[in-house]
């Protein structure tokens, strides 16, 4: 008669453990997508921050227009965009696609893009810097 009833204990803790398990495992693949999830949006807004680093460095410095040491922010030389996208993308490990509207359009791409308004200095004209990534 004992033997009878170690047969009921160990189907009483068998389909006690069944759910516990069952809610471990969907517990544990309920972390892995939020955690995945976070690692993406992480990436997504370092990357998004790396091109508006770029685009206020180019405005600011790096293409701006250059006159007696003195330089004029917003005032872009697309004569210096040229060596710009190997110089500061190898910087950032980012492929870069840098330039002026009025010179060469923006690139057809699915990469995101980071637009900032300047003025042409070879034009004297309102133009789209567009930083690309």
């Amino acid at each position: 008669m004992l033997s009878w009833y170690r047969g009921f204990v160990s189907f009483d803790a068998m389909f006690s453990l069944i759910p516990i398990l069952l809610l471990t495992v969907f517990l544990l693949n309920i972390m892995h997508y939020l955690l995945y999830d976070a690692v993406e949006s992480v990436e997504a807004q370092e990357k998004f921050n790396k091109l508006v680093l770029v685009a206020d460095y180019i405005v600011k410095r790096g293409g701006a227009y250059e006159k007696d040491n003195i330089i004029y922010p917003n005032l872009i030389d697309p004569g210096k965009l040229k060596g710009l996208e190997t110089e500061l993308g190898s910087k950032i490990s980012m492929d870069l696609f840098i330039g002026l509207e009025s010179e060469g359009g923006i690139p057809n791409t699915d990469k995101e893009c980071i637009y900032r308004i300047v003025v042409n200095n070879n034009t004297g004209e309102i133009d789209r810097l567009f930083v690309c990534g």
